[in-house]
């Protein structure tokens, strides 16, 4: 493990993915010897203008331009914006050269194929996120822009038009379900075809669509590796290689039918980039597909000569950590985004809920000035091939300060806590952007601890810790114990919230990750009948209200559940938020008829085919499909908040289960 080396301005995860955890990231992986950019968000202070000798990013030794994607144009000035590091490989670079050029963020400026943002105003707080890497070669440059969009003779200009978009993975474009109302794809992931009209991967337009069509006849498999969409010959696999995908069930949810009036935009997101299933990382490229989609869509309104068109996105994505307070910021982008363009047009944005109720992932910790209350359980699994976070959460108003975390080790008793793996007492912190503790065991280091005041003004203690199966300095397995300590002399009661990211394999994408979770004796798991129990326990401090999409906590999102037959409650795995988090569940979708039928019938990735699939993620396009006909005759401005109104208002809706109204929000969709 390299030289542990603590960086000042990073986030806890990119110090980890740079630091002491480089080896057990995609350093690691069969893609270790190709050359990879480092994606991000560049946050900007509100009101900075506009330039056209955009700064770059200096320091240690280098000199870095950040190239954004296509940026929508309906908003000029965007806070949050989303780039490449170009000229640099992600291999490259440590935690310490990045932290050099983090620090140089007062003068960055990002360039764009649709405009250019200048250095920020004195003074002005600027940030940026470190996201996932990238295949270089799928870089294109400075190529990219708004796109020309055709008409098709089968719409009616004269009647509602409504716009689809869908951000996911494995976009079936030459699905029979979809005729020729896909009017364009951007691959993220995959090949540039030299076109230009995309920065970063490959853009397959309607009028493409036709054509592979037409040189292909049926045979799907032909058309996607005629587009470049399948991967292989060294590049990740896209999950459209299979029988089904989410990517497949998502859009079909949402825009399954013949109604040449639906128009569908997509954004494929890179295969490896999804296998970490810990959230963490997507946040500039989901934010790119959201810019995209608004600017293609835009262009199609143009072609119909029509100011602007209605529209209905959804995203199936989350991640279970986060300050579950719209404070993050792809939930603050993604609001920025979403108020910008309802100002324009009827605009409807639908999430899940999360799939982490019955996982114990999520825990609440009352403190109390001068005391310690009982550590708590989190338990690793043996032959994790990932790394695995978690993070604990101080309430707004409350400082670094107030607290000390102690990390013990697995001891060789049952239930007894080993040495101390590691401790931060966060007084002093105030002074840092980041501060960073080794974990050891065993004279190694396996994780570090680390305490940061997020953007939202929170202070977030986070444990990273190495897979519990690695080449190399592996974490044990077992119980680890946490502990915490008020540091506080007087004051009120506070709580902490702890909360451990996903860690499992996805798709088709093999990691070997296995998820941890809290183990807390007081904690109730199953009923006397023997059912996994849904209710929280008195006193526990795992809970199961508050484990929740962190992502989906935003304020323009209409978040939706999972509901299992009609009538007889939420599906056992359909997350769901606590009193304190900003957003709920608002309406449901129902997934799983019975015990035999298991799962929301939908598309397979191929044509004639149906496939059954399980999870809010599932449940969320499905609410989607019902807000496209509500919002289709709507006006700009007309609906405030998410929209929630009218998908009740469209019927076929019937009251959900009101012991838990929670679990379900208001209506739940058959």
């Amino acid at each position: 493990m390299p030289a542990f080396n603590p960086p000042t301005a990073l986030s806890p995860y990119t110090a980890w993915m740079y630091g002491a955890g480089r080896a057990f990231d995609f350093f690691t992986s069969d893609r270790a010897a190709e050359d990879h950019t480092l994606t991000g968000v560049l946050e900007r202070p509100a009101g900075h203008g506009a330039a056209s000798s955009p700064a770059p990013l200096t320091g240690a030794g280098l000199t870095v331009p950040l190239l954004a994607p296509t940026l929508w144009s309906g908003l000029p000035e965007p806070r949050f914006v989303p780039f490449t590091l170009d000229g640099v490989t992600a291999q490259s670079l440590t935690s310490a050269s990045l932290d050099a050029l983090w620090h140089s963020a007062a003068g960055a400026g990002v360039s764009s194929p649709t405009g250019g943002l200048g250095p920020k105003s004195p003074g002005d707080k600027t940030r940026i996120s470190a996201g996932s890497p990238i295949r270089s070669d799928t870089v294109v440059g400075n190529a990219g822009g708004t796109a020309t969009m055709a008409t098709d003779p089968s719409v009616d200009a004269s009647e509602p038009i409504v716009v689809i978009g869908v951000i996911d993975d494995g976009i079936p474009f030459a699905h029979a379900a979809f005729g020729d109302r896909i009017e364009a794809v951007w691959l993220q992931g995959m090949a540039p075809d030299g076109s230009g009209s995309v920065r970063i991967g490959r853009e397959v337009t309607r009028a493409q669509i036709t054509q592979l069509k037409a040189n292909h006849g049926p045979d799907e498999d032909a058309v996607y590796r005629a587009a470049g969409a399948l991967g292989g010959e060294g590049r990740a696999q896209s999950p459209l290689i299979g029988d089904a995908c989410h990517g497949a069930h998502t859009l079909g949810a949402l825009a399954d039918g013949s109604d040449a009036q639906v128009r569908i935009i997509a954004v494929d997101l890179p295969p490896d980039t999804t296998w970490d299933t810990s959230g963490q990382g997507k946040e500039a490229l989901i934010i790119a597909g959201m810019h995209y989609i608004f600017d293609r869509a835009d262009a199609l309104a143009q072609a119909y000569a029509k100011p602007t068109l209605p529209m209905v996105i959804n995203l199936s994505y989350g991640f279970y950590g986060g300050g579950h307070d719209g404070e993050g910021i792809i939930e603050a982008a993604l609001d920025e985004l979403i108020e910008a363009r309802r100002a324009k047009a009827p605009t409807g944005f639908t999430m899940p809920a999360g799939n982490s109720f019955l996982d114990s992932l999520h825990a609440a910790i009352d403190l109390k000035a001068g005391k310690s209350p009982d550590p708590l359980i989190w338990r690793l699994p043996p032959d994790d091939r990932t790394s695995t976070f978690m993070e604990i959460w101080l309430p707004k108003g409350a400082k670094a300060g107030d607290l000390e975390v102690t990390l013990h080790s697995p001891g060789q008793a049952f239930g007894r806590p080993g040495p101390i793996a590691a401790s931060l007492n966060g007084a002093g912190a105030e002074e840092t952007e980041l501060t960073v503790v080794p974990v050891t065991w065993q004279g190694k280091t396996v994780g570090h601890l680390s305490v940061d005041c997020t953007r939202g003004g929170r202070w977030r203690f986070m444990v990273a810790l190495a897979p519990t199966e690695a080449v190399g300095d592996a974490a044990p397995a077992g119980a680890w114990h946490i502990g915490m300590k008020d540091k506080r002399s007087v004051g009120a009661d506070i709580t902490a919230r702890l909360r451990i990211q996903r860690d499992v394999s996805y798709g088709r994408g093999y990691t070997g990750a296995r998820q941890s979770y809290f183990f807390d004796p007081d904690n109730a798991l199953f009923t006397r009948e023997g059912k996994p129990e849904e209710k929280d326990t008195p006193g526990a401090d795992v809970q199961r209200l508050g484990s929740f999409s962190g992502m989906a906590t935003g304020s323009t999102s209409l978040v939706v559940g999972a509901a299992k037959g009609w009538g007889s409650g939420a599906e056992l795995y359909s997350g769901a938020a606590n009193g304190s988090d900003s957003v709920q569940v608002d309406v449901s979708a129902m997934v799983s008829k019975n015990l035999s039928e298991v799962g929301r019938l939908g598309l397979a990735s191929r044509s004639g085919a149906r496939h059954r699939m399980t999870g809010t993620s599932v449940a969320a396009p499905a609410i989607g499909a019902v807000l496209r006909e509500a919002i289709a005759n709507a006006k700009a401005g007309q609906s405030a908040g998410n929209y929630k109104a009218e998908v009740v208002s469209q019927g076929g809706l019937a009251p959900s289960d009101p012991e838990a109204p929670e679990r379900l929000g208001t209506d739940t969709l058959n």
